[in-house]
């Protein structure tokens, strides 16, 4: 055993003990070195760590909304599905279409029960009773030939209720075609003006957004725009993109959301609007004209809109648009600064602010 315990150690075990002093006996330099590379090693093995989990994190919150998205998508597919329970059948039209009024109620009575415990307003169409009776809030109904805009309007006592809540009052990031909650619909302000979100997948008012295009101008010209007391179409006269908020035009915001004002701020509201529009519609606009004003969001700049103004077809005049008449503006369009990435390149930098009074 002595022979043995004074043998000389071999090459490996030299080098495991000189390893063994180093990490395990006093305080070298060397040591140190090897704590140093640990540290280090484990830092990296925490980031990556966290990495790992802020990247899952990441991939379940974007599934949670793409997800969230992706069921309110299918939400708002049923429920405009549901909403054509609320159209009255061609069958029943064409029998109300040879009744009086008090005849006509009585049918409607008698083939929806319902409706007796609803209390309609005086002179109302009963062509919209079914939807009234689903949402009193109902103040009249939208439609653009051609496009996914086709459905109820809403109005409520402010102007965030249906910002984020459908036609059947249930939270969603779609919201409701609405609008303002100042605008009178009966009789009808001088611009009525309505609320509708543009979203990805083509509802509410995203088909607005094409009419940056003077082409789909002319393929969608007129809008339906119906009060529960009158008809009435609307010839497309002017599509501006401007600022939603005052931040987006230096504190200046142009002030469309108007719902009444003097006849004189009336026309020098429609110089502005000459300035702004992206292009000629051929269709003009009378200081005696009302106005029906669309809004949506767009993305050239923070907090862009667009804004599709309409006027009413006037007594006697044909509903059809002279499209031939629409062409590209000779003047330069007006924007909000935010649209300009050099100020020197607005050729309205120096234009007088116009003031809604």
């Amino acid at each position: 055993m002595k022979e043995n315990q004074n043998k000389p150690k071999s090459e490996n075990l030299v080098h495991f003990d000189s390893f063994e002093e180093t990490v395990i006996r006093g305080n070298s330099p060397e040591k140190e070195a090897v704590k140093k590379v640990l540290k280090k090693k484990y830092a990296l093995r925490k980031l990556r760590q966290l990495v790992s989990i802020v990247s899952a994190f990441a991939v379940l919150v974007s599934a949670f909304f793409i997800g969230k998205r992706g069921f309110e998508s299918y939400l708002v597919r049923t429920q405009e599905q549901k909403e054509e329970e609320y159209v009255l059948p061609t069958d029943v039209t064409k029998e109300l279409s040879n009744m009086t009024e008090e005849e006509a109620w009585a049918y409607l009575y008698e083939k929806y029960p319902h409706l007796l415990d609803i209390v309609f307003p005086v002179g109302f169409d009963y062509n919209y009773a079914l939807y009234y009776a689903e949402n009193p809030d109902t103040v009249g109904y939208i439609k653009i030939d051609g496009t996914k805009i086709d459905t109820p309007v809403v109005q409520a006592d402010n102007n965030k209720y249906y910002l984020n809540h459908d036609f059947y009052g249930k939270y969603t990031s779609y919201g409701a075609i609405y609008a303002t909650y100042v605008a009178n619909l009966n009789p009808l302000d001088r611009n009525i003006l309505l609320y509708g979100h543009n979203m990805n997948d083509g509802s509410r008012f995203a088909a607005l957004k094409h009419y940056k295009s003077i082409e789909y101008f002319k393929e969608h010209p007129v809008i339906e725009f119906n009060t529960l007391y009158e008809k009435h179409k609307w010839k497309i006269a002017a599509v501006i993109i401007t600022n939603g908020h005052v931040k987006g035009d230096n504190g200046y915001f142009f002030d469309f959301t108007f719902n009444n004002c003097s006849d004189t701020c009336f026309e020098e509201y429609l110089v502005e609007v000459e300035k702004r529009k992206l292009y000629d519609t051929g269709v003009d606009i009378l200081p005696t004209d009302k106005l029906l004003t669309l809004c949506t969001c767009t993305y050239e700049f923070n907090d862009a809109r667009l804004v599709v103004i309409a006027r009413m077809v006037r007594e006697g005049e044909s509903e059809e648009v002279d499209i031939s008449l629409a062409k590209k503006k000779e003047t330069p369009v007006k924007y909000p600064s935010s649209y300009y990435s050099n100020q020197s390149k607005n050729p309205y930098k120096d234009d007088p602010k116009w003031y809604l009074y």
